[in-house]
């Protein structure tokens, strides 16, 4: 059996490994077929490290539209993204997006040129209103992984509830005495102007803090450890008294992987995930310690990290591995679609 993946970068690979984790568990014969984006090297980074000495390959296609690019773009890049797709879905017995327009391509030959499963997961971002590209998934007949209950009214045909979707923990989790900032690969411009201004001065830092940043923070941080990314962040979240992190499955991961007591610190700057309600909306599941950082008030992070400290995690299931038996059922009972 062979199954198809897109790891499209960030949190969408994060997803595509935890799945890829469950699915080898599961069937250990499995074999997967990884599409990552071209140039990608971090999400390959984390797919090997993570699914190391697998059965999988791993295959690069164009990502038809890149974040703050216009939308004409995608005209220039379709045609390449299609055949791409092409090569590497055809012969799959599923496919399994996590988001993205960079899922777009393998997902529509999936459906309409190989006849196969195709099933994409909703960002738990997205509790009010759909993510565009896994909307677009599902009017075409593919199925959708929702991690809240409250999703089921986005998604009433085709919506296959399985919980939060994270990464299988690799590291006992231990309490080292830093406060661990987790920041994506774009940053948190009010979160670091905060950290700047004497938000948790005093503290042990360590500084997840994106391609733009690191620089900047490695001069007006000093002491504190700071890097762009690091394909092995499970070993900085395991130990980690607390986790400050923004909307994005780091949260997820920290406290549903590692147990990790997490101030969810919203940035407005993200503007493709949900909004201000829905980020509220995954703190209060999780039992966070909701903020939006406030540079003038940089005495409101100190007093959030000092809440999560008290604070336990609210534990929601394993996801990943009801959304892989899912599709195995799936699959083997359905093959081809209308074969």
């Amino acid at each position: 059996m062979e199954i198809t993946l897109v790891a499209s970068g960030g949190g969408h690979t994060s997803f595509a490994v935890a799945l890829g984790e469950r699915l080898l568990e599961l069937e250990p014969g499995t074999r997967l077929n990884i599409i990552a984006p071209r140039g990608d090297l971090y999400s390959v980074r984390r797919i090997t490290g993570r699914l190391k000495g697998r059965n999988l390959t791993i295959a690069f296609t164009l990502k038809p539209l890149n974040p703050q690019e216009r939308l004409y773009k995608i005209i220039a890049r379709a045609p390449s993204s299609m055949v791409e797709a092409l090569a590497v879905v055809k012969k799959t017995s599923a496919v399994v997006c996590t988001g993205s327009n960079h899922s777009l391509p393998p997902s529509i030959i999936g459906l309409l040129a190989e006849r196969v499963p195709v099933f994409c997961v909703e960002d738990p971002y997205r509790v009010y209103r759909r993510s565009r590209s896994v909307s677009l998934v599902h009017r075409l007949g593919g199925f959708v992984f929702l991690q809240w209950r409250e999703q089921e009214k986005l998604y009433r045909s085709r919506g296959l509830y399985a919980g939060p979707i994270f990464e299988r923990p690799v590291y006992k989790p231990e309490a080292k005495g830093y406060v661990l900032v987790m920041t994506g690969t774009m940053g948190h411009r009010l979160l670091f102007k905060t950290l700047i201004r004497g938000g948790l001065k005093g503290r042990r830092l360590v500084v997840q803090a994106g391609r733009l940043w690191t620089g900047y923070l490695r001069r007006m941080l000093p002491g504190s450890v700071v890097f762009d990314y690091d394909p092995d962040i499970d070993k900085w979240i395991a130990g980690a008294d607390v986790v400050v992190t923004h909307q994005g499955v780091g949260a997820i991961q920290a406290s549903q992987a590692y147990g990790k007591p997490v101030v969810l610190a919203y940035n407005p700057d993200i503007t493709l995930a949900g909004g201000l309600r829905d980020a509220e909306f995954v703190a209060g599941r999780l039992n966070a310690v909701f903020l939006t950082p406030d540079p003038e008030k940089p005495g409101l992070l100190d007093e959030a990290v000092e809440e999560a400290y008290g604070r336990k995690p609210n534990y929601l299931g394993d996801g990943a591995l009801r959304a892989a038996k899912t599709i195995l059922g799936l699959v083997k009972g359905v093959g081809r679609l209308g074969a």
